[in-house]
């Protein structure tokens, strides 16, 4: 399947979901086949600015490295892919982490992304653009190969409407 995938997760109990720092991320505790193992913890950047309904986030599959591919694929990335489906139940904790973007809107912001790493910034970037349309934004993003490149089209249609970004 895609390399990437979005996710959205919503509360199961229809509450406001509390808000995050652009930035941020949430913590998955994910079961395995192995019943008397304990679940695996990963944590994957928020991939969209904060929304009391949904939150977002944008994984990329890992594969085995081509150079040795007897390594295991990422186990969790790889279920979220597969065997995720709407309306599943996943363990989330609040977002956290202090990787965030300065709110002060006089600096410039300059954003540094490669590959799918690219999530947590794009978060930051749609959130100034939303609420601090004049502030220069100037994203540096490196990919392997155009087939890599996460939100191609968003990123072009955020150039169009947005004469304060520069994308690099």
């Amino acid at each position: 399947g895609h390399s990437q995938c979005s996710f959205y997760l919503v509360p199961l109990d229809g509450a406001a979901l509390p808000p995050f720092l652009p930035g941020q991320f949430i913590t998955f505790a994910v079961a395995t086949a192995d019943a008397q193992a304990s679940p695996l913890v990963r944590c994957y950047s928020l991939s969209e600015p904060p929304d009391p309904k949904h939150y977002r986030i944008t994984v990329k599959r890992t594969l085995a490295p081509a150079s040795q591919p007897e390594l295991p694929p990422g186990q969790i990335s790889n279920h979220l892919h597969d065997a995720v489906q709407p309306g599943d139940v996943l363990k989330v904790k609040a977002p956290a982490g202090r990787f965030v973007l300065d709110p002060n809107p006089d600096l410039p912001v300059v954003l540094i992304a490669g590959g799918i790493g690219i999530t947590p910034l794009l978060c930051m970037l749609r959130w100034c653009l939303a609420e601090q349309p004049g502030r220069r934004v100037h994203l540096y993003y490196g990919v392997r190969s155009a087939q890599d490149q996460a939100f191609a089209t968003l990123l072009a249609e955020l150039v169009q409407t947005h004469p304060a970004f520069r994308l690099h």
